[in-house]
């Protein structure tokens, strides 16, 4: 298509702390242009947390974009994910893109988290407003199902205006 560049990603796994922080270095020096990784409270492995490893992994690269593919925002906070994703945004010079998504396929995770399985697209849904009104208006309130609060300033902003990229993944049992 034209006006598109390419854009190559690596999605990394499970590594000991040394090993992440050598990979993204290695990757970072190939030329790729982005680090993402998934997200979940339980799996069938081993699984850090999301944004803390990101986070750790901004601290030792310079240019590649940072994401989540994808942070299972149902399960937390929004107030609590919108700072810690301005955080990390902050934290890697505006390298981050939050990749958000509905979850699902553990049902087990959301019960552990408190969340009914069936709200999980109507809390995303809202969250995903909660977080761009954080980190757009000084001070900010909301009024949702799920969410209220009033003239709550979150700061320090976000370095990317209006917040990081937020990117909407999923997939669906639908065959053709």
């Amino acid at each position: 298509m034209k006006g598109l560049t390419p854009s190559f990603g690596v999605t990394l796994g499970i590594q000991a702390p040394e090993s992440l922080r050598a990979l993204a270095g290695r990757i970072e020096g190939l030329g790729y242009d982005s680090i993402w990784t998934g997200d979940h409270v339980q799996f069938y492995n081993p699984t850090l947390e999301s944004l803390t490893m990101l986070a750790h992994l901004a601290a030792v690269t310079r240019r590649v974009r940072l994401g989540t593919a994808v942070y299972l925002l149902a399960l937390r906070h929004p107030t609590i994910a919108a700072k810690t994703a301005a955080t990390l945004d902050v934290l890697s010079g505006g390298r981050f893109v939050f990749g958000v998504g509905v979850g699902g396929e553990f049902p087990k995770e959301f019960e552990a988290s408190g969340v009914p399985h069936a709200e999980r697209g109507r809390r995303v849904d809202e969250a995903i407003e909660v977080c761009r009104r954080l980190w757009a208006e000084p001070p900010a309130s909301f009024e949702g199902r799920f969410t209220r609060f009033s003239g709550v300033a979150l700061e320090p902003k976000p370095v990317q205006p209006g917040g990081p990229p937020i990117w909407i993944g999923g997939r669906s049992g639908v065959t053709t």
